[in-house]
């Protein structure tokens, strides 16, 4: 029998988390084939009660599938939450997420997302409005808040980049990021306890902090500068954080 969205188990408590829980399942629906192009997966009301989210929840996570090309909304009364027809973009990105953990492992992975890191944050800079703006400093707040607790942060992290690259006007670049970030989700299952999480955590999120601020200096020498410094502190705490 196949398994219906309503039987999907959302566990984790923060907004962000549940949304992209719910954005997740949905992929899965239609990168399995279960639902097509063109089909109707329902309206934001019925989407809401099949998960069991806050209207805040649902209306973030379609957010994530519309970023990522999946799903379009239609107004109306025939409207609601529709199956988009994939582009060339979309179906690259299902490819690189088809390549799993046997193909591609988290450190490739995470290469290939770091060495698009600055055209993400630079287009991040021309495009970004303040609801945006503002959207990227609420997830470094609840990073700051996440200083004993490696594996939230470092999900929060992924969250940030994510929402960074939402904002770009380039639709393939956000589309191969996004399916970076996603490919490297997938295989974090566990994160092991660091001893020097705590040490590296402060300049951590300072770095990420310079990094929001670059973008919203709309600046590009300074966007460039905040990646080129974020970068290899990054990599070293993920490599540590996963073991």
């Amino acid at each position: 029998m196949t398994e219906t969205p309503s039987a999907l188990h959302l566990g984790r408590t923060e907004r962000t988390s549940r949304a992209q829980a719910v954005a997740e399942r949905i992929s899965e629906l239609i990168a399995t084939e279960q639902v097509l192009p063109g089909d109707r997966l329902g309206t934001k009301t019925e989407l809401q009660g099949q998960f069991g989210v806050a209207a805040g929840t649902l209306n973030e996570a379609v957010r994530l599938l519309e970023t990522r090309g999946l799903v379009e909304a239609r107004p109306g009364p025939r409207g609601g939450i529709f199956v988009a027809r994939p582009s060339a973009h979309i179906r690259l990105s299902h490819l690189i997420l088809g390549l799993g953990a046997d193909a591609m492992s988290i450190s490739d992975t995470l290469e290939i997302r770091n060495a698009l890191e600055l055209p993400v944050a630079l287009q991040a800079a021309r495009h970004a409005g303040p609801e945006q703006l503002a959207r990227l400093n609420e997830i470094v707040g609840a990073m700051a808040r996440l200083g004993d607790q490696p594996r939230e942060y470092l999900l929060r992290n992924w969250d940030l980049h994510e929402e960074i690259a939402s904002i770009s006007g380039n639709p393939l670049l956000r589309t191969i990021y996004v399916s970076l970030l996603e490919t490297a989700r997938e295989a974090v299952k566990d994160v092991a306890p660091d001893p020097d999480f705590a040490t590296s955590f402060p300049q951590n999120l300072q770095l990420h902090h310079e990094l929001v601020d670059a973008i919203t200096s709309g600046r590009a020498e300074r966007v460039r500068r905040a990646v080129e410094a974020h970068t290899p502190l990054s990599e070293a705490m993920t490599d540590r954080a996963l073991g």
